[in-house]
């Protein structure tokens, strides 16, 4: 991506295929992105769609909002799904999902 831009949102697919536990349980989620140690946003409401198979896999979206994008740099992330009884289980499990931020030519 470019700083500035909005478009298009940043999807993470994700699986526990471990347990395969069915994300369909997951009482609320957090999509979490970092630049340099530093956290840019939480997401609190993300756009999750589970596998209708496969209940193990889904897509979580962030929807981008103006100055989310203006650091130039390598955009780290992790979802994290809490579960009933508030247990937490983060996204991916080894490392994280990873963005690149540019400057633009203009």
């Amino acid at each position: 991506m470019k700083t500035g831009d909005l478009e298009p949102p940043w999807i993470v697919d994700i699986s526990d295929t471990g347990t395969q536990a069915n994300l369909n349980s997951v009482v609320s989620w957090r999509f979490v992105a970092s630049v340099n140690g530093t956290v840019v946003f939480t997401d609190t409401a993300p756009t999750v769609t589970v596998d209708p198979v496969n209940t193990y896999k889904a897509a979580v979206k962030h929807t981008w909002s103006t100055g989310q994008t203006a650091i130039v740099g390598i955009y780290k992330a992790e979802i994290v799904a809490v579960w009933p009884s508030s247990r937490e289980q983060t996204f991916p499990g080894l490392g994280t999902a990873v963005l690149t931020v540019e400057t633009g030519i203009d």
